[in-house]
């Protein structure tokens, strides 16, 4: 007879091998990017790099030992529930730590495109300023001005750092690595080749202000198309757990046959797996991107 527990927590295993092995191929994947570029900065590793772009002055540990924590504490309060039943309490704890994770990397991708849609707006200030007569250098500190969240803290930093005499590399250094995307790439070597060549930077910033433009649109349009996917992730994971309470409310003993089956938790934890991986295949398609 096929022992159940053993093949759940094999499953386990095999989800959570895949998930580190996915990880580190984006990584490296990351790593070869960066080193061909043109902007040559050191890369912090993944985790550090959305506490960065949070603003989050937190080490890594303690990030890493506070989400172990979260799992101890949902895996040892399941075994409480569920005395003997491993898979319940692995399952669980694998699926916080996967959640976490996945909501600092969430927070900061939202952040980013925040800082790609100002940083637009920034780029249509410097260009009516340019239009008006005004010098390149003051029209980088007018959309500076002008601009409002960390668009405007970064542009200034920026602008601080060329004024002090440091190289345009060094001084977009900061605006590339903590906020690392296709916009402020593009707006780094505009700034660079500005400051090395004596490029015309009204041309420059015509041509990159319109792909940003139409990478916005396109990213738009991708998330109208799965916004009902996104919906529906959201409401097959929540409603579970919205139902549960409503129903012990009504009726107390409702959820006693489970509990109480000989291979209840077992159930359980097989609900709880396939929940977890259709999270996680609906999270891949909902993070499509260009």
């Amino acid at each position: 007879m096929l022992n159940v527990e053993l093949i759940a927590l094999s499953l386990c295993s095999s989800v959570m091998s895949f998930i580190v092995l996915t990880w580190w191929r984006k990584r490296s994947h990351r790593k070869e990017e960066s080193a061909s570029s043109e902007v040559n900065a050191k890369v912090p590793s993944t985790l550090a790099g959305w506490l960065k772009t949070l603003n989050l002055n937190l080490p890594v540990w303690s990030v890493v030992i506070g989400i172990a924590l979260i799992a101890t504490t949902i895996f040892m309060l399941l075994l409480e529930v569920f005395p003997g039943h491993l898979p319940v309490a692995s399952i669980a704890a694998m699926a916080a730590i996967v959640f976490c994770f996945n909501s600092i990397s969430d927070a900061a991708k939202r952040k980013i495109k925040k800082i790609e849609k100002d940083l637009a707006e920034a780029l249509d200030m410097m260009k009516a300023a340019l239009s008006s007569g005004q010098s390149q250098h003051q029209a980088i500190l007018m959309a500076a001005q002008s601009s409002k969240g960390q668009v405007k803290l970064e542009l200034t930093e920026m602008l601080d750092r060329l004024d002090m005499g440091c190289s345009p590399e060094t001084a977009v250094v900061r605006l590339t690595t903590k906020y690392n995307c296709v916009a402020t790439r593009l707006f780094a070597q505009v700034v660079i080749a500005r400051y090395q060549s004596g490029s015309d930077l009204t041309f420059m910033l015509n041509s990159v202000n319109q792909i940003i433009r139409d990478r916005q649109r396109h990213q738009i349009q991708i998330d109208t198309h799965l916004s009902g996917t996104r919906y529906a992730a959201m409401l097959c994971g929540v409603l579970p757990y919205i139902l549960i309470p409503i129903l012990l409310w009504q009726q107390p003993g409702w959820f006693d046959a489970l509990l109480q089956h000989p291979s209840g938790p077992t159930y359980l934890g097989g609900a709880l797996f396939l929940q977890f991986s259709g999270y996680l295949w609906l999270r891949r398609i909902a993070r499509i991107e260009q």
